[in-house]
């Protein structure tokens, strides 16, 4: 009985550790490319030529700041495959972590 318990635990705090991931994650891409104040600066400033187009502007779900529409974008390429990913963790583990609760109280 303390072990289930425990593995209910467990899997909170993965849950726990995998929302507090994707939040960091969002928040890192959001200061690195969207909380800019110049793009164009910061665009030349990594040798990108800025070009405004109204069909690839910024947005922030998925996160992007494209400086160009062929092919630099402000934001980390990593950021939103691993926040998506940490998103989906957290909500695996909750099931998880509702189905072990149903289970210890049916028994």
């Amino acid at each position: 009985m303390n072990g289930e318990k425990g593995d209910v635990v467990k899997t909170v705090r993965v849950i726990g550790w995998s929302l507090l991931g994707a939040v960091v994650m969002y928040v890192w891409g959001f200061l690195n490319a969207l909380s800019v104040p110049d793009i164009e600066e910061v665009c030349h400033r990594y040798n990108q030529p800025w070009e405004f187009d109204p069909d690839h502007r910024e947005s922030l779900f998925p996160l992007s700041n494209p400086c160009n529409p062929s092919s630099y974008d402000l934001v980390p390429p990593y950021v939103n495959p691993m926040f998506f990913a940490l998103l989906a963790s957290t909500v695996v583990f909750t099931v998880i972590a509702v189905v072990q609760r149903v289970r210890r109280e049916k028994t």
